[in-house]
């Protein structure tokens, strides 16, 4: 199953942006992939936080450094995968996807 968690942060001077984490949970096909959007790779945040520490952000209009605690919120979706959807549909179980 293809899941994507968005984890939102808020800069101190209002900006709003999200660091994105995808990934595919299948064993046989196991990946996982995280982008910033309407951020920047600029932080200096060196903490216990691996995402944040990974990702770096940084607001683009300030270019302050962001760290856990700039979050405002947090999603997680999970979507069926291309295989996922294909047994649904020839087994006839559960709803189409």
């Amino acid at each position: 199953m293809l899941t994507r968690k968005f984890t939102y942060v808020t800069c101190p001077c209002g900006h709003r942006g999200v660091i994105v984490e995808t990934g595919n949970a299948e064993q046989r096909a196991a990946w996982y992939m995280a982008s910033l959007r309407d951020l920047e790779h600029k932080g200096a945040y060196d903490g216990l936080d691996d995402l944040f520490a990974e990702m770096s952000p940084s607001c683009p209009k300030c270019g302050a450094s962001l760290t856990p605690s700039h979050i405002s919120s947090q999603k997680l979706r999970g979507f069926a995968s291309r295989g996922e959807r294909a047994m649904l549909s020839v087994v006839g179980v559960g709803p189409r996807l």
